[in-house]
């Protein structure tokens, strides 16, 4: 019955205007058009009393109208739809390789790959895991300015001199920029979500026994293997969270994921300010161990550390780096899963994941560490696949100075060494600058004599 109405409301909305053309054109010819009831001045208007035609035909088809039958706005100005744009995408790529075009397997799993997300679309996963990786980027901008904040309060109770706190600043960097060579290399090869998880465990671990080091050889220690952990965060989540997104989602939101960063520092500034001057929050035992308000700064200021490994717990692999490594299996799973809880939230649960293959290239390293990892005994496996690791992550690492990437890979490192100088270099160098002029302030001024000297 409603399709009914509705096909009688089209019908109507169509004739309209010709029934009001013909209808003008009867009035010119003279011919009375039933302008009113009855005759002289006593009758009813009838154009007074009911709407005309083109009026009430417009406001039927309008009535009950749903939002999916109306037009894409940006169809008057000829603007392709979304949908349109990406199936003509689609259909290049296709053609591209129905035309027998000579690429590669990894460029082949590539375009398959980002025909995949489309298909899953972009919602409640995405958005979870951008939540989890950002508390993993915050855990690091927070690590960065914990022993800055800290340590006034933290030089007493270490008895620190003005050459330890420097290298104590020193070492977190250095330790950060060994971390982040290490995990990026590992990340390609050992996967990213495992690699993240170990460099925040490690993290976590070793900011909770340093707020506990009483002494400053410990407490470099541990501060040193902490910044190996949180290093690997940075390199990590931007490769992890972009193989979750569709292209034309990913420098968006990849840019959106860079402002936990900031945001890690402003909750590192609000904690130390409200915790380091509490000083009555610390506890002793005997003249052995001191517990200070700022050692309670350091734990709190690994919560989000702890709270972004939890979240992480319950993430998948990335299923790129898994069909880049031949498996085929726990990729297909894992991207279903995406499609699922996205379309689930979305109120569309009756949607099917069609994917039913998926080109996985299946290289010679993986080859030659099963074949080589199959015998011998336990240790001797172990060794051979952490020596073969090794080695494909030094070759990583060396392709970076090909002919190729030599270029880009010099620029790109100019261009963070130069931020990072800035940024870094004048952070560190204010506060001990602001020192040395408040000291300069309160030393005595010297009195001038001024005496005559007769010629």
């Amino acid at each position: 019955m409603e399709m009914k109405r509705h096909a009688t409301r089209s019908l109507i909305s169509q004739h309209a205007p010709r029934m009001s053309h013909q209808y003008n054109t009867y009035q010119q010819e003279g011919v009375d058009s039933y302008g009113s009831y009855g005759e002289g001045g006593g009758g009813y208007d009838y154009q007074a009393d009911y709407p005309s035609q083109e009026e009430d035909a417009a406001s039927d088809v309008t009535e009950g109208h749903d939002e999916e039958d109306q037009m894409y706005e940006g169809e008057y100005q000829g603007i392709p739809h979304p949908d349109e744009v990406k199936a003509a995408q689609r259909a290049a790529r296709a053609k591209a390789r129905g035309a027998g075009s000579v690429i590669s397997e990894l460029e082949e799993l590539s375009q398959q790959y980002e025909e995949i997300m489309e298909d899953c679309g972009h919602g409640k996963f995405q958005w979870t895991l951008f939540i989890v990786l950002g508390l993993a980027l915050m855990a690091d901008g927070v690590e960065c300015f914990v022993v800055s904040f800290a340590l006034p309060s933290a030089e007493k109770d270490l008895c620190l001199s003005n050459a330890d706190k420097g290298m104590l600043g020193l070492i977190v960097f250095l330790s950060m920029m060994a971390g982040a060579f290490l995990w990026g290399g590992l990340a390609d090869k050992v996967g990213r979500r495992r690699c993240l998880l170990v460099a925040l465990a490690i993290n976590c671990v070793f900011a909770f026994l340093s707020s506990f080091a009483q002494g400053y050889g410990f407490f470099l220690f541990f501060r040193l293997l902490s910044g190996i952990g949180i290093g690997g965060t940075v390199p990590i989540v931007y490769s992890y969270f972009s193989e979750f997104l569709q292209m034309d989602k990913r420098g968006e939101h990849l840019s959106w994921l860079c402002m936990f960063w900031m945001v890690g520092g402003i909750y590192a500034s609000f904690t130390a300010w409200g915790i380091i001057p509490r000083y009555g929050w610390g506890f002793s035992m005997g003249t052995e161990f001191q517990f200070h308000s700022w050692r309670v700064f350091i734990l709190v200021a690994a919560l989000p550390a702890i709270a972004s490994l939890v979240g992480l717990t319950f993430m998948p692999e990335s299923p790129r780096f898994l069909l880049e490594n031949a498996k085929h299996d726990e990729a297909w799973m894992i991207l279903k899963q995406v499609h699922d809880t996205n379309w689930r939230a979305k109120g569309q649960p009756e949607k099917v994941f069609t994917v039913t293959h998926i080109k996985a290239p299946k290289t010679a390293e993986d080859e030659f560490i099963e074949i080589q990892s199959a015998t011998g005994t336990p240790v001797q496996r172990w060794a051979v696949r952490s020596l073969t690791l090794c080695k494909l992550v030094l070759r990583n690492v060396a392709s970076l100075l090909s002919a190729e990437l030599r270029f880009a890979t010099l620029f790109m490192a100019i261009i963070w060494f130069c931020m990072a100088f800035s940024y870094y270099g004048l952070s560190v160098w204010f506060p001990d600058m602001i020192k040395h002029l408040q000291y300069e302030e309160n030393l005595p001024q010297p009195h001038v004599l001024s005496c005559y000297c007769p010629m």
